[in-house]
């Protein structure tokens, strides 16, 4: 059992997407973010079928997304924790 199957109460959503296109600019290997708040990394077509190259792509692009929206959350929770005790 994960240790998140043992848990009741209020539940949070976390979505990762993974999107595919080709783009005809040279590679950008740094992740990066767009201006809808998404991050992203390019690979060169040469990689496209090696998966330690994709998963490696993947978890660099994940690891900022992952770290800013952490980030907001505690940020919204601290507000929120904030608020109700200045009501309380």
């Amino acid at each position: 059992m994960s240790f998140l199957e043992g848990m009741m109460g209020t539940r949070i959503k976390i979505k990762v997407e993974f999107e595919e296109y080709e783009v005809s600019n040279e590679s950008v290997t740094a992740p990066s973010k767009e201006d809808d708040g998404s991050f992203v990394i390019e690979l060169p077509a040469a990689f496209e079928g090696d998966i330690d190259m994709c998963e490696e792509a993947v978890l660099a692009a994940n690891y900022p997304a992952i770290r800013e929206a952490i980030s907001q959350h505690l940020e919204r929770i601290s507000k929120k924790k904030q608020k109700s005790e200045t009501e309380s």
